[in-house]
Order: structure tokens, then C-alpha cells, then sequence
């Protein structure tokens, strides 16, 4: 979606002015409160997830260190 004003992309439509020109931004092209919010839960449910998967990585590293190295350095990163 481009500015209406500058016809440049948008860098996002959260942000209530253009991030070229700065000029205000039509509220119809903006997302509404409820979409910001989705979006928001979206985000933290992914930051999570991953999180998730480090925890296990590193758990998993730390097993593969503790067996004796039984697994190839090429795998242990």
C-alpha cells in the first residue's frame, strides 16, 4: 500500500504518519485497534514459540555435551 500524499510504500500501516513525507495518513488506510491488537498477540505468540525451540536446542546441546560427545562436532553448533 503506497501514501496517498507522496506515493511512496508504506513502511506500516500502525504508524498514523507516512515514513517519507510524514504527513498524516487517512484512517481507512491505517489498521484499526482491533487489528493492531491481533497483530500484537500474533507476535508474542511466535516470540514464544521460539523461545520454546532455543530452550530446547540449548537442553538438547547440553545433553549431546554430557553423553561424551557421542555426536560429530559438525552437529553441535
Amino acid at each position: 500500500m503506497n501514501c496517498p500524499h507522496c506515493q511512496r510504500l508504506l513502511y506500516s500501516r500502525s504508524q498514523r504518519k507516512c515514513g517519507y513525507c510524514g504527513r498524516e495518513l487517512p484512517a481507512e488506510i491505517l489498521f484499526s485497534e482491533a487489528e493492531v491488537e491481533k497483530i500484537r498477540a500474533e507476535q508474542q505468540a511466535i516470540n514464544h514459540r521460539r523461545a520454546l525451540a532455543k530452550a530446547k536446542e540449548e537442553e538438547e546441546k547440553e545433553e549431546a555435551a554430557k553423553a561424551g560427545g557421542d555426536m560429530p562436532a559438525a552437529f553441535i553448533t
